[in-house]
């Protein structure tokens, strides 16, 4: 074939396959460029995708903290209240008792001298008058008298004991170790630790009692429904009912339990309620207590309102049925407060990391070392503990770390070295959250039911429990009172 024909050949079948040929560039092309753009979009998709994933991260860490200072606005407000609402409540039944005293002993007198200004002359109206001035008078000083006596705090507790005192009996002799937790400063979590801390010992199979001595009620309210409170203090089943009463054996403490299962395994609790919960006008525990100081201290002859507790807790029925007591106590040195440490072997310390803290620590032990010489000589203090301590990267952060350090100086006034812990009580919404549930009428459940919670009062358990062995194993078999 000539070169000719062989270029017309290839002429026209590249003509034939020209068209099919530009289609498939032209949809390769086409083909491409979608692909172009679709890898673009997927780009800016996956771009916007981080960046929104970014700031929900953001937000929900902001959510996060502003729920976190909410709960502690909460808890404080709701301390705030508690304290005002209890502190009015003592006041106006203050001014009201003052007020039937003066009016009854006014109308008594005045009756008097009604009936002798007719049967005798005026120097018997005179007398009268001079006796209704010199009541009046007494009125007044005794008023006053209870007022300094409210006042003086500790220095009343320092009288000697009157009366037969209930023996003070060996942990080793009862079979039983007791408690207070206690500091004189409020909002350091010493109910938090209380309940948390029996919570971890009684899971453990150790039977543990709780005892709510703060006239706040924050352990009753923590453990116990509302429902439950007015029942407890219509039948006359709280610990002010106990301390009123007059008998203030074993039997008459364990009649007024509240067996916490099965919610809470192996552990009870004694609560304190107000008049608000029932219907028989009965006093709540602020008002009895300070009864039973007064009547104490114009009437030397009434048994020492100091050892009710100790009376019913060195009996060998109480160690029978749990192996520790707590007592969570006031901040403040009330009966019911002075009755947890004379009847107790330990008390437990709370803290906040702060300056505020660490002074009243130092307070406390002063007090402590004032109220051995009469009332417990055989308090030891078993641990300050650190609560609502701020943990970065495993440690405290620097202000709370700076301020712990501050404590090896108070902790110099007792004659004993006193532990530290090293299972600090970490800052944790869990324990707002648990009282919120309870408060909701949810199912009882402690901050403990957090894994991380749990574990770190699980340790400090462990250190407690080593502790008091040391102690133990210098302790004397028994003490008398």
């Amino acid at each position: 074939m000539a070169s000719g024909e062989v270029v017309d050949v290839v002429v026209r079948i590249l003509a034939i396959l020209a068209a099919p040929l530009g289609g498939m560039a032209i949809w390769a092309v086409t083909r491409h460029v979608k692909l172009t753009h679709l890898q673009a979009e997927h780009e800016t998709l996956r771009r916007d995708k981080e960046a929104v994933e970014g700031k929900l991260e953001e937000t929900r860490r902001h959510a996060e903290e502003s729920r976190q200072v909410l709960a502690e606005r909460y808890d404080r407000s709701r301390r705030d209240y508690h304290e005002a609402y209890a502190k009015f409540h003592q006041l106006k039944a203050g001014a009201v008792r003052v007020r039937d005293e003066r009016d009854a002993l006014r109308n008594l007198l005045e009756g008097k001298l009604a009936a002798a200004s007719i049967e005798s002359d005026g120097t018997s109206v005179a007398e009268l008058e001079s006796q209704l001035a010199a009541a009046q008078q007494e009125l007044i000083e005794t008023r006053d008298r209870i007022e300094e006596a409210t006042r003086t705090d500790g220095r009343i507790w320092l009288r000697p004991a009157t009366g037969s005192v209930p023996t003070f009996r060996s942990c080793e002799e009862r079979q039983c170790t007791i408690i207070s937790v206690l500091n004189l400063k409020g909002g350091v979590g010493k109910t938090t630790i209380t309940a948390n801390l029996a919570g971890t010992i009684a899971d453990k199979k150790s039977r543990c009692l709780v005892i709510d001595l703060d006239y706040q009620r924050s352990l009753s309210m923590l453990l116990v429904p509302t429902n439950d409170h007015k029942l407890l203090h219509r039948a006359g089943l709280t610990i002010q009912h106990f301390l009123a009463g007059e008998s203030h054996g074993a039997k008459a403490l364990l009649d007024r339990l509240k067996d916490l299962a099965p919610e809470l395994e192996n552990c009870s609790i004694v609560v304190n309620s107000d008049s608000r919960s029932g219907s028989r006008g009965d006093d709540g525990l602020e008002e009895t207590e300070t009864r039973l100081m007064v009547e104490w201290l114009f009437d030397r002859g009434r048994p020492d309102p100091r050892f009710f507790l100790r009376e019913a807790l060195h009996e060998r029925a109480i160690g029978d049925a749990f192996r520790y007591v707590f007592l969570d106590c006031p901040p403040r040195l009330t009966t019911a407060c002075v009755n947890a440490l004379a009847a107790s072997d330990y008390v437990l310390i709370p803290i906040v990391p702060d300056a505020v803290s660490i002074r009243a620590a130092e307070n406390l032990l002063n007090t402590l070392r004032s109220l051995r010489q009469v009332v417990c000589p055989n308090l030891r203090v078993l641990a300050v503990v650190p609560n609502m301590v701020r943990i970065h990267q495993g440690n405290p952060i620097k202000q709370h770390a700076d301020a712990l350090g501050t404590l090896r100086i108070p902790l110099r006034l007792w004659d004993e070295t006193i532990f530290v812990p090293e299972s600090c009580i970490r800052y944790d919404s869990e324990f707002g959250l648990a009282a919120a549930k309870l408060d909701a009428k949810e199912t009882l459940s402690l901050a403990i039911a957090d894994e991380a919670v749990r574990k770190c009062f699980k340790d400090l358990a462990k250190e407690l429990l080593q502790e008091m062995r040391h102690h133990e194993s210098r302790r004397a078999a028994a003490v008398p009172a």
